[in-house]
């Protein structure tokens, strides 16, 4: 049987994928464009994180539409020949919706 993540563990993945999204512009030179969408997305990221008083649906439904962002702002670079930034974007979106999938969406009383 596979062990799904608890809300905490969910929580954690999803700030250290919003803080390696600031910091991937710097690290790995992305151009302005690309430097805003991986900084803001990660922006995004880290808050929902970090926001333990969402309702459950509500955090669920961000994580989808932030990853739905995610790939859609991938294609957009992708085609601006910003492959590099294309790709972490991508990464980070199926990322994002590989955790939710794997993430077990109750709370402890």
């Amino acid at each position: 049987m596979v062990r799904r993540l608890s809300l905490p563990e969910h929580g954690a993945v999803e700030l250290l994928a919003g803080v390696a999204l600031i910091a991937a512009p710097f690290v790995l030179g992305f151009g302005p464009a690309a430097l805003l969408a991986s900084m803001t997305a990660g922006a995004i990221l880290a808050g929902l994180a970090l926001s333990d008083t969402l309702p459950i649906s509500t955090h669920m439904a961000a994580d989808t539409f932030v990853a739905a962002a995610l790939l859609a702002a991938a294609v957009a670079l992708a085609a601006a020949d910003e492959t590099v930034a294309g790709g972490v974007l991508a990464a980070a979106g199926a990322g994002e919706l590989a955790l939710g999938m794997a993430t077990r969406w109750t709370r402890r009383v």
